[in-house]
């Protein structure tokens, strides 16, 4: 597999509009992951590939400096077989810090598909006269869209007036019973907090902190409605579908971008809102509502399906029981590997030296560009794991690898070791 072609712009500007505000803060905080600066002596590294023997000899002295609650696992993921080329405490769990949204875009791809979509839909109750009066109410029902902005709502707004409705008699409804009402993660006693905006089943413009994100969205619809000339004589207020409506064709339809490309969003920044809402939408797959623990349950599912395993308390990772080994991680990622939407999961994560949490780390080595890998930290937590493309590799082979830090005390210096060990393995050749 060569480098898959990078997905559309939209991801980035997506992952930009939808990443949640962070406290200001002289060095990257615990739980925010935001692009960090490495040593710009790291240019000076050799860059001229190298065998098994010196790869393993190297990752060894680089581990021995990590912290000692730390564990490694570094694999040739081959389409002959896999080779581990190089392993410490690999068997144990750790804490995955934002490692965790690795489990959990791998399960919304495999149980949603790349290219499905998240609907936002309008029903009305009622009648429409032949003066464009609706006697009944309309319902904005939430399916869970963690993109749901200004775009949405025009669209709604635009469609519910082309459907012949300029008046509404009643109420408009805000339906977000698809998920429940816990705005959090387990760690913040399922309320929201610094590092991730409040959770719902109908939100809009997914960066803010209304406490009540189903009845703001609802208010902008109104506000959208009543500039196009559609009145509510009613209220905009919060309830939920009649049962009698729930399989008539929607007044008006507004569909997210594909799945690849909000997973794409979420790992490039490492985006705690939409790895949640993800976790609680891969929990109605049952028929049941959307809660952040049905969410891990079904990402621990999945990981069980594919030969790995995970604990999972949540989908972003904030929560501090969030537990894999990195030689799970590692067989993850080579199950994503050759999964049929194995590509878009790959062009989803930051590309050293050039994007997202990455983008200012690994600069000028062997691993610009070549490498690409999920970030973590949260208190103690420092993580990165990922893909490599083989110096003079065979098509399709990459090697994977894990880097759990535990018991962390610099996070500078934790990543400095993760970023010489990469580069390092950026120039692995098979002989």
């Amino acid at each position: 597999m060569r480098v898959p072609a990078a997905l559309p712009a939209l991801v980035v500007t997506l992952a930009v509009s939808l990443a949640a505000p962070s406290p200001a803060t002289s060095a990257p905080a615990p739980g925010s992951d935001r692009p960090a600066r490495s040593d710009p002596s790291l240019r000076s590294l050799p860059r001229e590939p190298i065998g098994a023997a010196q790869l393993r000899s190297s990752l060894d002295a680089l581990a021995r400096q990590a912290p000692g609650a730390s564990g490694f696992q570094v694999v040739e993921l081959a389409n002959n077989g896999n080779e581990a080329l190089f392993s410490r405490e690999e068997a144990r769990a750790r804490k995955l810090a934002s490692n965790m949204k690795l489990f959990t875009t791998a399960a919304a791809l495999d149980r949603l598909g790349a290219k499905e979509r998240i609907e936002t839909t309008v029903q009305h109750s009622g009648r429409v006269d032949g003066r464009g009066v609706l006697n009944g109410n309309l319902y904005l029902v939430g399916g869970g869209d963690p993109t749901l902005g200004g775009r949405g709502i025009r669209v709604l707004a635009t469609a519910v007036l082309k459907s012949g409705i300029e008046r509404v008699s009643g109420d408009l409804i805000g339906d977000d019973t698809i998920f429940d009402r816990k705005r959090g993660v387990p760690d913040s006693n399922y309320e929201p907090g610094p590092y991730l905006a409040p959770l719902a089943g109908l939100v809009y413009e997914g960066s803010t902190y209304d406490l009540n994100p189903a009845r703001e969205t609802t208010r902008a619809l109104a506000r959208k409605l009543g500039k196009k000339g559609v009145s509510i004589e009613g209220k905009a207020r919060l309830g939920s579908l009649p049962r009698t409506l729930e399989l008539k064709d929607p007044t008006a339809l507004h569909s997210s971008p594909p799945i690849e490309e909000i997973i794409a969003a979420t790992n490039k920044v490492s985006d705690n809102f939409i790895a949640e809402m993800l976790a609680k939408l891969l929990a109605t797959l049952t028929g049941k509502q959307g809660t952040t623990d049905a969410g891990a349950i079904a990402i621990e599912g999945f990981a069980r399906s594919v030969g790995s395993g995970v604990v999972a308390r949540d989908g972003s990772g904030l929560t501090d029981g969030n537990r894999s080994s990195p030689r799970n991680v590692v067989r993850l990622l080579d199950a994503m590997r050759s999964h049929p939407d194995g590509p878009a999961y790959y062009a989803s994560l930051p590309i050293a030296g050039q994007d997202g949490t990455l983008s200012s780390r690994m600069n000028g080595t062997a691993a610009d560009g070549d490498c690409r890998a999920k970030t973590g930290t949260i208190n103690f937590v420092s993580t990165l794991s990922g893909y490599c493309e083989l110096s003079q590799g065979r098509d399709g082979d990459l090697v994977g690898f894990s880097i759990l830090m535990n018991g962390v005390a610099s996070y500078d210096a934790a990543r400095d070791i993760q970023d010489r060990m990469v580069i390092e393995i950026a120039r692995y050749e098979p002989r």
